[in-house]
Order: structure tokens, then C-alpha cells, then sequence
């Protein structure tokens, strides 16, 4: 049975559905009455949703991004954890939160162990700053004692760039160019209760640069946490692409998700995780040091699908 329902705004209307069609009715659909502050709600009988109710929220998760597949599981974990098909995405956001919550997973901010974090990527994804994000909150923000290592002896000025964040922050940095280097540069680095190393980018093409990079990593003494970068606009292909060759040759611990403020669609965000398994550590938001750094979580990630701006 279907029903419309007219009511002075969406939360009497809403009561008034509830109150004749029970608890599990579904919304069809709502809309406000021109010239009125009247909201009707068209809705049925409870029971499953059919694939007509479900296309709406579904083609909008595919077109933020998220893979088909998991477009779908979304949509109908969405309509079980609201109670009723949402009107819109940025109405389902509460329940998109919950969703993601026990659906993705958040490893939360750094911890006191492990010691040393690398963070990998291909290049331009912000590798430097981001290092330089994570120094500054753990060192001005934590009072930690921190120290940075660049092993980017590729790129001309990466290591002066990094120098001059630890320079501002007040930190120490040395140089490395292979495991035994990196070595040298943890020992000096010993009263640090946090070592950042600043890597080299390399395109997914060149394996056999991941594989050297990968093997000086697992190769120091010391256990390295290994964060792997990405810029969130890139797609789904690329994404793809990038994500097998990296995981394989640097076998991450942790994604880091970069530039959410240049991307159109955030879809990338769920596509990673449903790629490559791996739990969140941050999201970086914009180029300032340190603001612009929050630690990843569900309710970030469902804000920005159903179209929140980056800045909120």
C-alpha cells in the first residue's frame, strides 16, 4: 500500500507516515510545497526496497566514485541502518556514517609504536609535505621528540625541501641512501621517540625502483611503518593500477589519502580501501603546515560522498 502525506515540515510529515503505514515504512520520495513551509512524503508499506528506490542513492555513490559493487552494499546497508530510503545522499549521511564505520576501517593517529613511519607514494602526491604535517603536530602540537630522514636522493631539492620544514619545526633530519644508511641515520636519531622518513616517489611503472625501495625498508634493523600515500581525485583505473604494484613491493600498513581539497569526487576513498584492505591513518586537506592534517574517520568519509566541502 502507498501512501502521500502532507505535513508542516519533514519531521511531522515523517510522524504522520510512521504513525499510518508503522515503522517500516519506506520513503519513496519528498518534496516541499511551493509558496509553503509544507513538506509531502510519499511512501509504502514496509518490507525490501525495491531496485527503483535503491537506483537514486546508488547512482550517486557510483558517480562520487565508489565502485559499483560496493555502491550497491552501501546503498541497501544505508536504507537498513536509516530505517527507510533517504530523499537524498546528504540526508543519509548519519547513517552512511555508521555504515562506513563497520564497514571500512580507521587505524587512527600514530601511536607510540612503532618508532619510525615511512611514507611511500607515487609521485606528486604531497609525500614531503605531508611528512612535514605529521612532524609539526607530533612535535609543536604533542611535545614529542621528533626526527626526519630523507631517503629521496632522487628528486633535485627534495632533500633542502625537507630540511627547510625541520629547520622551521626545530628538528633534526639526516640523509640516506640504502638500508645500511638508513641505519646509520636511526641510531643518530636514538633519542627520538618518532622517526619520520621522506621517501622517493616512483611512478607504478617502475617496479624495480618499489622493489629496491621495499627491500631498504623491511631491511633496517629497526620495524618501519609504512604509510602509502594517494592523491584522492585520482581514478579508478589509475587507482587500481598504483595500488597492486605498491602493495606489493612496499607492503603498506597504512593509507594516507592527499589532496581531498582538489578533488571533484571522493569515491576513490572507499575504492582504495575495498582495493588494497588496508586501514586509514590521515587525510590531508590543503598546503598548510600543520593545519591541514586530520586523522581519517567514517563520519570524514561519508560527509565528503554526500557532498560536504572539504573546508567544513
Amino acid at each position: 500500500m502507498e501512501q502521500t502525506v502532507r505535513a508542516h515540515g519533514y519531521e511531522a510529515a515523517l510522524a504522520a507516515v510512521r504513525r499510518d503505514l508503522g515503522p517500516e515504512a519506506i520513503i519513496l520520495g519528498t518534496r516541499e510545497i511551493a509558496g509553503t513551509r509544507e513538506v509531502e512524503i510519499r511512501a509504502r508499506v514496509g518490507g525490501e526496497p525495491s531496485a527503483q528506490d535503491l537506483g537514486l542513492i546508488e547512482r550517486r555513490l557510483v558517480r562520487a566514485g565508489v565502485p559499483t559493487t560496493a555502491a550497491e552494499t552501501l546503498t541497501r546497508a544505508i536504507v537498513k541502518a536509516n530505517g527507510a530510503v533517504p530523499p537524498s545522499l546528504r540526508a543519509a549521511r548519519d547513517a552512511l556514517t555508521r555504515v562506513l564505520e563497520r564497514e571500512m576501517i580507521f587505524a587512527g593517529p600514530i601511536g607510540r609504536a612503532p618508532r619510525v613511519i615511512a611514507v611511500v607514494g607515487p609521485t606528486g602526491v604531497g609525500k614531503t609535505t605531508t611528512i612535514a604535517k605529521l612532524a609539526a603536530n607530533a612535535s609543536l602540537v604533542d611535545g614529542r621528540n621528533v626526527g626526519l630522514v630523507c631517503l629521496d636522493q632522487y628528486r633535485i631539492g627534495g632533500a633542502e625541501q625537507l630540511r627547510k620544514y625541520a629547520e622551521l619545526i626545530g628538528i633534526p633530519m639526516e640523509l640516506a641512501d640504502d638500508a645500511l644508511g638508513l641505519d646509520r641515520a636511526l641510531r643518530r636519531l636514538a633519542a627520538c621517540d618518532l622517526v619520520l622518513v621522506d621517501t622517493a616517489g616512483r611512478s607504478p611503472r617502475d617496479t624495480t625502483a618499489l622493489q629496491r625501495l621495499g627491500q631498504t625498508l623491511r631491511g633496517a634493523r629497526e620495524a618501519i611503518e609504512v604509510h602509502l600515500a594517494f592523491v584522492a581525485q585520482v581514478h579508478d583505473r589509475e587507482l587500481a593500477a598504483m595500488l597492486d604494484v605498491h602493495v606489493a613491493a612496499l607492503q603498506p600498513h597504512r593509507l594516507l589519502a592527499t589532496k581531498l581539497d582538489e578533488a571533484l569526487h571522493h569515491g576513490s576513498l572507499v575504492a582504495a580501501q575495498v582495493h588494497a584492505g588496508i586501514p586509514y591513518g590521515y587525510f590531508t586537506t590543503g598546503q598548510r603546515v600543520p593545519e591541514d592534517l586530520e586523522v581519517a574517520s567514517a563520519r570524514r568519509v561519508a560527509g565528503l560522498l554526500c557532498g560536504e566541502e572539504v573546508s567544513e
